[in-house]
């Protein structure tokens, strides 16, 4: 019975996976620099519904979560509690999209994404120089 248990649970884990958030902004970037990866900073609130929605319905593909694994560090800021690190936000949530130095990369994106706009959005990321 134990490991049926153990077994449930492990597939459950792993059908509804998430993306591996960095500890925090300053762990975020030394690790993107080590891995030569490109950051997603993505900017939060505990009540934002929008949020909440792109976490439960868009981080928990396995299309969206491998992705982001093999070419990014996401790092999340809750604006509840932590700084804004010197960037602008005037809703959440809001995008930044960084190279492995923390230098931008395109556009500020503003407010939730579907599956496949969300990976439309980081392959151009991926894509840019």
């Amino acid at each position: 019975m134990k490991k049926l248990f153990l077994l449930v649970l492990f597939l459950t884990s792993s059908l509804f996976a998430d993306l591996n958030w960095a500890e925090d902004y300053e762990t975020g970037l030394a690790q993107a620099k080590k891995e030569n990866k490109k950051i997603i900073l993505m900017f939060t609130l505990s009540a934002c519904q929008v949020c909440e929605k792109m976490k439960d319905e868009v981080y928990t593909q396995k299309k969206v979560t491998d992705y982001v694994d093999k070419y990014f560090v996401p790092i999340e800021l809750n604006l509840d509690i932590d700084d804004k690190e010197g960037y602008e936000v005037f809703g959440t949530p809001t995008f930044y999209f960084l190279d492995s130095n923390g230098k931008q990369i395109g556009d500020v994106k503003m407010g939730g994404s579907t599956v496949d706009g969300f990976m439309k959005r980081l392959k151009q990321v991926q894509a840019a120089k």
